[in-house]
Order: C-alpha cells, then structure tokens, then sequence
C-alpha cells in the first residue's frame, strides 16, 4: 500500500501540476502583482458589492500596472408555471464582462465573459420576492468576484 502511495506522489510531481500560490517567494509575487491591480468602478449596486470584494481580495496598494473594468449584466426568467399561468421560480443569471488592461502599453490582457446563474422560488408576498431576487443577485456577484479573482492570479501565473 505505502508502494502504491510513494508511486502516484511521483506520479503527480511528474505531470506538471504546480500550485497557484505556493509557499515561499511566489507566492508574496503573486500577491504583490495582484496587488498592483487598480478596479474601475462598476455601475449599479450590485457592481459596488462586487468591486469592494475584489479589492478586498486583491489587496491593493503601491502603484498600479493594470486596471480590470467590470461590465454587469442580470437578466431574469421566470419558469414553473402553476395552471393560472403564474411563475413560481425565477432564474437569476449575472454575467460579467471582464477585461484586464495593462496601464503601461494600455494593451488588452485578457477580456472574457464569465455567468453566473442560480434560482428562487416566488411567494406571495412581494416584498420576499424582492428581497430573494437581491439577496441572489449578490450571491452571484460575489461568486463572479472569486472567479475573477482566481482568473486573473492564473493569468499572471503563465506569464
């Protein structure tokens, strides 16, 4: 059994796998290269709650190299038709128009459109509707801020 253990580690060492933020000098590299990432302001509500939390995750601070402008989309579509032709459901999709932009060359790095979708049930009270499609909307911008995060360290990790 140890064998067979002691083989795969040799295995996964061999296939190339390297961590994103390992342990010693890359890993306060990459801190320091995502640290130089200036977020343009994002329109709307949801586009604050999504740029404070890349900030928070970036980390931000020194002198900035690039700059990620952010472009919200949400659409709504109701499904679960009851007999009185009523939605019982509504699916939530954000999208996220992503371009990283380096200030120096003013060059495009990357621009991508990453989706996020999730869904709720609709009740009768139309106050808890309002507050579930919100309380959605936020929880994907926040899960689109992580994706963006994590997309931009593996952008900087292959160059």
């Amino acid at each position: 059994m140890r064998i067979i253990a002691v083989i795969s580690l040799m295995l996964l060492t061999a296939c190339g796998f390297k961590p994103l933020y390992e342990a010693g000098g890359s890993s306060t590299a990459m801190q320091a290269v995502l640290a130089s990432v200036d977020v343009s302001p994002i329109d709307d509500r949801l586009g604050q709650i999504m740029r404070n939390r890349l900030i928070d995750r970036l980390n931000i601070s020194g002198p900035q190299k690039y700059r990620l402008d952010v472009v919200l989309e949400q659409t709504a579509e109701g499904y679960g038709v009851r007999p009185d032709a009523a939605t019982t459901q509504e699916q939530l999709t954000v999208v996220a128009i992503v371009r990283l932009v380096s200030l120096t060359t003013d060059e495009v790095l990357f621009d991508e459109r990453l989706r996020a979708r999730s869904s709720f049930d609709i009740v009768l009270s139309d106050f808890a509707t309002v507050m579930q499609r919100e309380d959605t909307a936020r929880r994907l911008a926040l899960e689109l801020a992580e994706r963006i995060h994590r997309r931009l360290a593996l952008q900087f990790s292959r160059n």
